[in-house]
């Protein structure tokens, strides 16, 4: 079992690899995190229940507390609930590709994974999945939508008919990358499926990788039994608060999405004329794209000190949308990588 190779922060140049926000929060919202230090009682444990939290992310999200569980990042709500419901001869089924860390954490319990494969080219073969899952016998379904890499989203209708076909096991919808999407969420089917779970993060349109939050969402039944289960003090007192404050201000959030959708259609535009390399039309914060002479491509990318993500033994590579001026950066060598013998 490979344990996947995350994006390191270290790296020097245009970071466009790791799908984060390229600006840190704004001056006023670092201010007040600064300001409620002294609020923080630092010589005592977090709290157990992390109420605060919750209730934030509740009234930000318009759901009860009662249906939330917060972890390390969304990362640690996926093997959480991997390890709660699989073991060794249980099977996880996902999509390929998808988020490399579902196949890892399943390892780690002895549960096996199979995988179904979509296209980022073709649509969503909802009944293929479906009948190729059942004859497998698969024991839990869990996958990224907005999908990771490839940046397609599945409609809501879509996700309810996987549900409703695999009522006896765990359905888990990864919306890491949501907030950027233009479907419906997997959340509003939350009160009628009880084996349906969803995750969601503030790494991404939130802009707090730094402090690894995620969240488990499930209905109050279900999120009951799951909670008696996990670890104490899995979040510390600063990273709570400051997350708070930041749910406080949902606006910032809001603003930085209609940013980046905005800008990923100006650089969806400009790519339609490319002939050499392709890229894919995306719900998230990132570009998929392929590139036969794709080691040419990232050699361009590196003379500019830009990083993205290189999906070794492909054609593929994958494009963090950044600021205005990163972005034209971006476009700049790929106009040039057209132009290139």
């Amino acid at each position: 079992m490979k344990k996947p190779v995350y994006e390191t922060h270290v790296q020097k140049g245009i970071l466009l690899n790791a799908n984060e926000n390229s600006e840190n929060l704004p001056a006023s919202l670092l201010q007040e995190i600064k300001d409620a230090l002294d609020s923080i009682l630092f010589n005592r444990y977090p709290d157990p229940g992390e109420t605060e939290l919750l209730e934030s992310y509740a009234k930000a999200m318009e759901l009860s507390a009662s249906m939330l569980l917060a972890g390390n990042g969304s990362d640690q709500m996926l093997g959480y609930v991997i390890g709660y419901y699989l073991k060794e001869g249980k099977t996880l089924y996902t999509f390929d590709p998808d988020f490399s860390m579902y196949e890892y954490y399943a390892g780690t319990y002895g549960a096996s994974v199979k995988k179904f494969a979509i296209s980022e080219e073709k649509p969503f073969d909802t009944e293929g999945f479906i009948q190729h899952g059942k004859e497998l016998n698969v024991d839990m379904i869990m996958f990224s939508n907005p999908n990771n890499p490839s940046g397609i989203c599945l409609p809501i209708e879509t996700i309810e008919k996987i549900i409703q076909a695999f009522p006896n096991i765990p359905v888990i919808v990864d919306e890491a990358y949501f907030e950027f999407a233009d479907e419906t969420s997997a959340i509003s089917l939350i009160d009628q499926y009880e084996n349906l779970l969803v995750t969601r993060t503030l790494s991404k349109a939130y802009g707090l990788a730094g402090l690894r939050i995620g969240f488990l969402i499930a209905n109050e039944g279900r999120m009951e039994e799951l909670k008696k289960a996990f670890v104490p003090y899995a979040l510390n007192s600063f990273s709570m608060k400051a997350a708070c404050i930041v749910l406080q201000h949902k606006e910032h959030m809001e603003q930085y999405v209609q940013s980046i959708k905005q800008e990923r259609k100006r650089m969806m535009t400009a790519a339609s004329a490319f002939k050499k390399m392709q890229l894919f039309n995306s719900q998230t914060n990132f570009l998929y794209g392929k590139a036969e002479d794709k080691e040419k491509l990232l050699d361009l990318f590196g003379k500019q000190e830009i990083v993205i993500r290189n999906y070794a033994g492909s054609n593929a590579f994958r494009i963090t949308i950044g600021t205005k001026e990163e972005n034209d950066k971006v476009l700049e060598v790929l106009r040039q990588f057209e132009v290139t013998e």
